[in-house]
């Protein structure tokens, strides 16, 4: 079996080994939810499968040994992630809702999921802080949400374009510049 190269840290504080079929899972999320909402801030395409791993999780991600690859998913992971954190506060916000729906009840479980990982993550970066202080704003909005927050056609009354158009230029669109300013030689 082939040992871990990346690692992450719970909220206690243990230490724990992301295996390779987990990193590449998280990894094709992210890239898949980067190709699909380049062009789209605000109503972002989020597939079912972005809501079966925990995301805010992968946000303390760290290597201990130095490969070719490290370093890069550590920064992919980071910004990825967040960037998934906000394609599913996103969806849920941009819905039609109504109380004891199941959309409802999966958007505040996330909410109340991430909201721990989200306050005791400090950012690698500090442009990151803005991301990370958007998705606490959404996510504590969600989690508090009640009936008296949905505007008369059931919709969440939450404004969320500048937070889309914040991650699209700084975690979506700084993906790509990064990516094709590399040197292949």
């Amino acid at each position: 079996m082939t040992q871990p190269i990346l690692f992450r840290t719970d909220l206690t504080g243990q230490v724990l080994p992301i295996d390779w079929r987990e990193m590449h899972e998280v990894r094709r999320d992210i890239l898949h939810y980067y190709e699909e909402n380049l062009h789209e801030p605000v109503n972002v395409y989020v597939i079912p499968e972005y809501a079966k791993l925990e995301y805010w999780k992968y946000l303390s991600v760290f290597f201990t040994e130095r490969y070719a690859e490290c370093k890069r998913y550590v920064w992919l992971f980071e910004r990825g992630c967040l960037a998934l954190l906000n394609g599913l506060a996103l969806d849920f916000l941009n819905e039609q809702l109504w109380e004891d729906s199941g959309l409802w009840k999966k958007g505040k479980d996330i909410a109340n999921a991430s909201l721990p990982y989200l306050e005791a993550y400090r950012p690698k970066e500090p442009i990151l802080e803005d991301g990370r202080e958007l998705l606490i704003g959404s996510f504590r909005f969600i989690a508090a949400m009640d009936a008296n927050d949905l505007d008369r056609d059931g919709y969440p009354k939450f404004a969320v374009r500048d937070q889309g158009a914040w991650f699209t230029r700084h975690i979506i669109g700084d993906y790509y510049r990064t990516t094709a300013a590399l040197d292949f030689g």
